[in-house]
């Protein structure tokens, strides 16, 4: 009863904060303070499996509509070749999802714990990405979210293109590589020993402000995958893919899913936009997390 009377009266201070003559509110705090209305409402009536946030795109950056380049021509094989890809508007998280987040899908009881959870656990790591999770772990809480998780087309895009210049970054902010912009294994200038808190390092966002893109942890995109074989006895997918919002191969062929961005361990590729890594979607490792994507 003391829980549910705390809570009846932080909406009545939000109705006054809404009510309160002669000071001007904008549309965004008029909607944040409904959005905590509604989660506390959410609280005392124990719907529990209902999603934390009613705003669908908050803590994301908006990526437009239009043509990016996909690939890379000097990369791996399975890179190859750089396409034009167009893509519908699409929103994506900001930050990787955290440790605090992910618990809120737990305690609903939608989303699974960690394989280990001694980061997971501990407050001090509440604002990390979270880690040792699946791609299947990853998939149930966007969609707990009322999201999903991005495609590999819509990741790298917003990773990698810069709408201004209307070129392709080889790294989320530029092309030349900058320890101190990343959070990489042994790169030894920036400042974390193993995961950083989601935004530590704000100079390596990308042109539409995601932040972590390339670095943190590596993260889990929708997209199954097949190994290409650099001998030419297997199609590249790159080469065969729709140009048009594209999918990624058929899932049903084969348990590979694309990770993306590189990481504070196992840093293959360094943190270039292009590079593609993939796991069994069964899989969990204390360097592999995920953002979610929303259609715009």
């Amino acid at each position: 009863m003391e829980s549910e009377s705390s809570q009846t009266a932080l909406i009545r201070q939000l109705e006054e904060r809404l009510l309160q003559p002669n000071v001007r509110k904008s549309a965004r705090d008029v909607a944040d303070l409904l959005a905590i209305a509604v989660v506390v409402a959410i609280a005392m009536c124990g719907c529990a499996r209902i999603a934390p946030t009613p705003l669908p795109t908050q803590g994301m950056v908006l990526v437009p509509a239009g043509e990016f380049k996909m690939g890379s021509e000097v990369g791996l094989t399975d890179e190859q070749p750089a396409h034009t890809v167009f893509l519908d508007a699409f929103w994506i998280d900001q930050t990787e999802v955290t440790n605090a987040m992910y618990n809120l899908c737990v305690q609903s009881g939608a989303c699974g714990r960690p394989s280990v959870t001694s980061y997971f656990d501990d407050p001090a790591y509440s604002n990390h990405p979270v880690v040792s999770v699946s791609w299947e772990d990853a998939k149930a809480y966007c969609a707990w979210a009322g999201r999903r998780l991005p495609t590999e087309a819509e990741w790298e895009k917003a990773a990698s293109w810069d709408p201004v210049k209307n070129e392709k970054r080889v790294y989320a902010w530029g092309n030349d590589f900058d320890c101190k912009k990343g959070n990489f294994e042994g790169s030894g200038c920036d400042g974390y020993e193993k995961t950083s808190p989601v935004g530590s390092l704000p100079s390596g966002a990308s042109a539409y402000g995601a932040m972590d893109m390339a670095g943190n942890v590596w993260e889990w995109v929708n997209d199954a995958f097949i190994e290409t074989d650099p001998f030419g006895t297997r199609e590249n997918y790159y080469a065969v893919s729709p140009s048009s919002n594209p999918q990624g191969v058929d899932p049903s062929i084969t348990v590979y899913r694309v990770m993306r961005g590189g990481a504070w361990k196992m840093n293959f590729g360094n943190g270039r936009a292009a590079y593609r890594l993939w796991f069994g979607l069964s899989d969990s490792y204390d360097f592999t997390g995920f953002r979610c994507a929303h259609a715009e």
